[in-house]
């Protein structure tokens, strides 16, 4: 998917008649993307009358109000001292987007939508719905390899009579959708007869392969780092709508959209939300996706079409059914321009919203 992929917002969207409890958050994140700050009032010091100064001094003091109570706080000791030196580059790439999603977080004063929980290890596997039982060794024979970062290879020699490549594909396609993770660093080289791993740098496109082994691991302990720590300075107590704000703002107080030209990212590549600070549909949509997961938060990775094209974005469960959510909504210039006037646009979708804005859903997984 390209930058021309993504969703823009859609003329007469003020028409809609949508549900306004989402409305307040969005303001707020819009502010992630405002470079307009308010000027310093400095207060002049003027010379009362002696009239004046009595009035004052026999009034009654007028009540002082207390600062509001923070309700999510996030705490970093600047003296910090770090395992080794990937949680240190880690800390160093997020904690200005954690800073300023709590800082937005106490701000949300809307209704918490009932965002279900979910046993991912009890979803139902793309790995029970292939065909032939060897596909399905070697899924697992492939998984096992990719995991520890070593070879394997597979020859149709080896396998007479069978449709060794369909074989093949199959497995390494299930394997895309259950362990996403795994392909940002992973995919096959087929070579005629012949099948063999290949590993590429994250953020890299698949062709250019990698033999750096080391490099790469580093690459993808950093990125799981950026998410160790994300979690580590969540605010404790939080709702499953709360964890999904605070999500959604440290992803976009983090990065930007990527409008390059030279886009060499694929759909499985939450390594750019995480690590680079910049991403296209895909890699905010995974990105999220992956925090959901981690934290047991019922989340879907979704694909399809929209007016403006291919695109990504996420599902959540909820009690009243499903709740849709497009991330990069926050980065198109005409939200900016909504926001500054006080046009209202929406963040989370239901499906009646979903449907007006011409998302068409192929795949969700």
């Amino acid at each position: 998917m390209k930058h021309a992929d993504r969703f823009p917002a859609l003329p007469g969207i003020q028409s809609k008649v949508i549900h306004k409890r989402f409305h307040s958050l969005l303001l707020l994140c819009a502010l992630l993307f405002s470079s307009c700050e308010l000027p310093d009032i400095q207060l002049t010091d003027l010379p009362l009358s002696t009239a004046e100064t009595t009035a004052e001094a026999t009034d009654d003091p007028e009540p002082v109000s207390a600062p509001p109570t923070e309700r999510y706080t996030v705490v970093f000791d600047e003296s910090e001292t770090f395992s080794n030196e990937t949680a240190r580059k880690a800390a160093e790439r997020i904690d200005p987007a954690i800073r300023t999603a709590v800082k937005l977080l106490n701000t949300v004063n809307e209704e918490p939508l009932p965002i279900s929980n979910c046993d991912y290890d009890a979803r139902p596997k793309q790995r029970d719905s292939l065909k032939y039982p060897l596909s399905k060794e070697m899924y697992d024979h492939v998984l096992a390899k990719v995991a520890a970062f070593e070879d394997y290879q597979f020859f149709e020699k080896d396998y007479p009579g069978v449709d060794l490549f369909n074989i093949f594909v199959s497995a390494l396609d299930a394997l895309r959708i259950d362990h996403t993770e795994l392909f940002l660093y992973s995919d096959a080289k087929i070579n005629g007869a012949e099948f063999r791993s290949g590993y590429f740098m994250p953020g890299d496109t698949l062709t250019r392969l990698c033999d750096d082994r080391d490099a790469i691991r580093a690459e993808v302990a950093l990125c799981n780092a950026v998410v160790d720590r994300i979690l580590e300075k969540m605010p404790e107590g939080l709702s499953n709508y709360e964890k999904c704000c605070y999500f959604i703002l440290v992803l976009a107080a983090g990065n930007e959209y990527d409008y390059s030209d030279s886009i060499v990212l694929y759909d499985y590549q939450a390594y750019s939300a995480f690590v680079k600070g910049k991403a296209i549909c895909s890699g905010y949509a995974q990105a999220f996706y992956r925090l959901c997961r981690e934290t047991g938060i019922s989340c879907w990775y979704c694909r399809g079409e929209t007016p403006a094209g291919r695109h990504a974005w996420n599902l959540l469960d909820t009690e009243a059914g499903p709740i849709y959510l497009d991330i990069t909504w926050y980065d198109t210039d005409a939200l900016r321009e909504d926001f500054r006037e006080g046009k209202e646009q929406y963040l989370f979708m239901t499906q009646e919203d979903f449907d007006y804005y011409g998302y068409v859903q192929e795949r969700c997984q």
